[in-house]
């Protein structure tokens, strides 16, 4: 139990400072794709992109990971990344790039897989281009509850340089496997021209997060106390 309050405040004060979402951009000299995971107990994982993308096999914390992912190609803004998870707790995923200029069309957000628990994702921009930037809320999607799902999201585009984050939230109170597939793109679109830059509002998407953190907390010390 001594665990849980760490999760408290290494967890879910970070994403109670993520706000409003808001709209990357087409590469012209991109950063280097950065997967970051972490479980909210101390224990992290960043993986850098190469020339084949990221593969992970192994473990962090109560976790099993296995994770690959390709390289943005065509209208990918990030890498499609597949991931599968199991073990106990919850799992804070994000994948980030930097220097997307602006995009002609919206961005595309999808996810499909299968969960034992909770699982719920959302999508970022940040104008100060800074890896892992969560000032604007672009899309969200979830929370998703036990069973296959899929979520598709898209938002406005918003001027570049900036970079361009999606985070994915895995809660699983009792012993499970998560597994899923996602993608975010920039559809080749024709559109006429913009006119002053477009902000979302956040919609909630902070809030679903906390609560869905906060969920799984809850869950975590029922089971803790019935043992």
């Amino acid at each position: 139990m001594e665990g849980q309050p760490k999760i408290l405040s290494k967890w879910v004060l970070p994403l109670v400072a993520a706000g409003v979402l808001g709209l990357a951009s087409a590469p012209s000299a991109h950063g280097v794709a950065t997967l970051s995971i972490s479980d909210g107990l101390g224990h992290t994982l960043n993986l850098s992109s190469s020339s084949s993308g990221i593969t992970y096999t192994g473990t962090l914390g109560n976790f099993s990971l296995n994770i690959t992912s390709g390289v943005a190609t065509s209208d990918a803004l990030l890498p499609g990344l597949n991931f599968s998870v199991t073990g106990t707790g919850i799992l804070t995923i994000s994948l980030s790039n930097t220097s997307f200029g602006a995009l002609a069309g919206s961005i595309s957000s999808q996810i499909s897989g299968q969960t034992s628990g909770i699982t719920a994702f959302a999508t970022f921009a940040d104008a100060g281009n800074r890896l892992f930037g969560t000032t604007t809320l672009l899309s969200k999607g979830g929370p998703f509850t036990a069973g296959a799902f899929s979520g598709n999201a898209s938002a406005l585009p918003v001027p570049g340089p900036c970079s361009l984050t999606e985070k994915i939230v895995i809660v699983q109170s009792v012993f499970g496997t998560t597994s899923f597939g996602t993608t975010v793109k920039d559809p080749v679109v024709v559109v006429a021209p913009v006119g002053p830059a477009v902000t979302v509002p956040d919609a909630g998407a902070t809030a679903l997060l906390l609560g869905l953190a906060l969920l799984g907390i809850g869950l975590a010390r029922r089971k803790l106390i019935a043992l």
